[in-house]
């Protein structure tokens, strides 16, 4: 088995020219970066020469790619939520959503809610014929097209909550299942975590914008 190596790394300016190819064994391979390393001190090379020796397990090294790629992401392109505006958004600004959620507790917020709920007649907690009940379907079931609502405590043998049935069917197996976005700063690609092209490629984790 041979594996093609970048003469010049691409995290270190390589191109995919010919050139800049060459076939070696994975030993070789692995030798290879070892070099690059020593002489360099790129973590990308550390980890391919880690790798590919396996001399370290593929758990600890997938987790050490994503923490060195966190953190060069970081380093070039900064907090993505930095000089952005967040006075108003919920999401990233703490001290609004305190301040919103002292708002909506006063006095007169409940009074006007309840007025409101009142208008519509808008029956809520008990009140509410379908309190304490979840949507279920027929265990044996193939879609949730003939759910139907039952107390959460009185759900009829042979029924399961949606939400069991859809922990139940999450398709495990889909070719997807489980991959994520990397680039080696020109292209992208969508792997597993433990695929060995995150080594191979000096991929980083991410999706870049890619203008043709």
């Amino acid at each position: 088995m041979s594996h093609l190596h970048h003469i010049i790394p691409k995290h270190m300016g390589g191109t995919d020219d010919p050139d800049n190819l060459i076939k070696l064994s994975i030993e070789e391979h692995a030798e290879a970066h070892r070099k690059l390393f020593e002489e360099y001190g790129h973590w990308q090379d550390y980890l391919a020469w880690q790798g590919l020796s396996k001399m370290i397990p593929r758990e600890e090294l997938i987790r050490m790619v994503q923490s060195e790629a966190a953190k060069e992401r970081l380093k070039q392109f900064g907090h993505p939520w930095a000089g952005r505006k967040s006075i108003n958004n919920f999401s990233i600004n703490d001290e609004f959503r305190k301040q919103v959620a002292i708002l909506a507790n006063t006095p007169e917020a409940k009074q006007k809610r309840k007025n409101t709920f009142a208008k519509i007649k808008h029956q809520q907690g008990n009140k509410n014929s379908n309190y304490g009940k979840v949507w279920c379907v027929e265990n044996n079931a193939t879609d949730c097209s003939n759910r139907k609502a039952y107390n959460a405590n009185m759900i009829p043998d042979g029924w399961i909550t949606t939400q069991e049935f859809k922990n139940r069917n999450k398709k495990k197996n889909h070719s997807t299942a489980g991959k994520q976005w990397w680039n080696d700063g020109v292209k992208n690609y969508y792997l597993n975590p433990n695929s060995i092209e995150i080594i191979s490629l000096n991929l980083v984790r991410g999706r870049i914008m890619v203008v043709n």
